[in-house]
């Protein structure tokens, strides 16, 4: 018995279907957001309410200190533009970025308030800084191309201390740090904003580090000077270490919903989704894939979808995750190409070419978490958020 639906039918479709450009890179900070009507090849959907609801959970958390939201990594993966849009819609007026080029390019798109650079610059770069306000993440001799530039530019240039207490990946060693600190206090051209330390999320030690960074700050304070926000608490501390909230926090994670936390109710704002591409009866002894990697072994109905792991999806997960189409959840099998995967439909009745697909988040009564998608691909959900392509178009709906 055939199926209903024939290559005529979805070249009929497939012609129906307009093309999205996107350009790259461009497409990365997502400056036009398409409709999910307009797409057929895979596509991210962030729900700005449960943006809000997270926001209004931290808020909760942290009661009235000053949020400084984490957008690195193209808005993990969220978009960077998009996400800090939703998010200064709901209050928070400061962000966190690791790349000049994202500060620059919230600036570019109305995005007001502190945004602070975690990562390097060059002396290329200082004068970018310095002309458009963005704070800088200061722990060696580069803060010498923030003063020259400032110099240059007759302004002042912000920073943010960081400070080792542990972590070991970059800043100034904690007990060094009351020299470096009075260095860049005695530049004229820079102003110290604020100093920072990141933990290590190990129970035990995080209290270490917090009074290895509580006593420099001290110690400056001695010197009679104001270092400006003292800031330690991202997602992870936010959930379990009130006494880092201190005068600011950071918190990434947990405005996106990407996991559960303790003390914290918070709601996953992404999903992935693309449409069923092609639906044939398959019999076995037939195989699917390269190499004839995967054997039919009884009657099925399969899907393809065009998605594959150049979109992000984790590929190990194959075989054992499953996708929601109507509502329902079929098994994703065989082998993830490039650009396509298989779904195993067999028993359907109402499924089309053209139909969502959904392959984290929520569809009808079903849900698909992105923890259990990274557990299955044997990945994170940080990996899987942030590895999601940048080409992807994210709506916001």
């Amino acid at each position: 018995m055939s199926h209903p639906f024939n290559r005529r039918d979805f070249l009929r479709l497939a012609a129906a279907v307009p093309f999205v450009p996107h350009a790259f890179p461009s497409s990365a900070f997502n400056k036009a957001a398409p409709s999910p009507e307009d797409l057929f090849d895979p596509w991210l959907e962030i729900n700005a309410s449960h943006v809000a609801w997270n926001v209004a959970q931290v808020r909760k958390r942290v009661q009235e200190r000053p949020i400084m939201a984490v957008v690195k990594c193209n808005g993990y993966g969220h978009g960077l533009v998009g996400m800090a849009q939703i998010l200064q819609k709901n209050g928070i007026r400061h962000f966190a970025v690791v790349k000049v080029e994202e500060a620059l390019e919230l600036r570019k798109n109305g995005i007001q308030g502190m945004i602070l650079n975690f990562g390097s610059f060059t002396a290329g770069n200082a004068v970018d800084l310095v002309q458009n306000n963005i704070s800088q993440s200061v722990f060696s001799e580069t803060v010498d191309y923030l003063a020259a530039a400032a110099r240059k530019l007759g302004r002042r240039a912000k920073v943010h201390i960081k400070i080792d207490t542990g972590l070991g990946r970059v800043g100034v060693p904690y007990y060094e740090a009351l020299s470096y600190i009075e260095r860049v206090a005695a530049m004229p051209d820079i102003q110290i904003e604020g100093i920072f330390t990141t933990f290590t999320e190990e129970p035990d030690f995080d209290p270490v580090q917090l009074r290895r960074f509580l006593d420099v700050c001290e110690q400056a304070k001695k010197k009679g000077i104001n270092v400006g926000y003292r800031h330690a608490a991202s997602t992870d501390a936010v959930a379990k270490f009130p006494d880092a909230f201190l005068d600011m926090v950071r918190p990434g994670n947990c405005l996106y919903g990407l996991e559960k936390w303790p003390n914290l109710d918070l709601r996953q704002s992404l999903s992935l989704k693309t449409r069923v591409l092609y639906i044939k009866k398959m019999y076995p002894g037939e195989t699917i894939a390269y190499h004839r990697r995967y054997k039919v072994e009884r009657e099925s109905l399969i899907a393809t979808i065009p998605l594959g792991y150049s979109d992000g999806y984790p590929w190990r997960a194959v075989n054992k995750a499953y996708a929601l189409i109507r509502g329902k959840k079929w098994p994703v099998i065989a082998y993830m190409s490039a650009n396509h995967v298989m779904l195993d439909i067999t028993g359907a009745k109402d499924i089309r070419i053209g139909d969502e697909v959904v392959l984290f988040g929520q569809q009808g009564d079903e849900f698909i978490s992105l923890t259990e998608i990274a557990e299955l691909g044997d990945s994170s959900v940080y990996k899987v958020a942030i590895g999601m392509n940048p080409l992807l178009p994210r709506v916001y709906v």
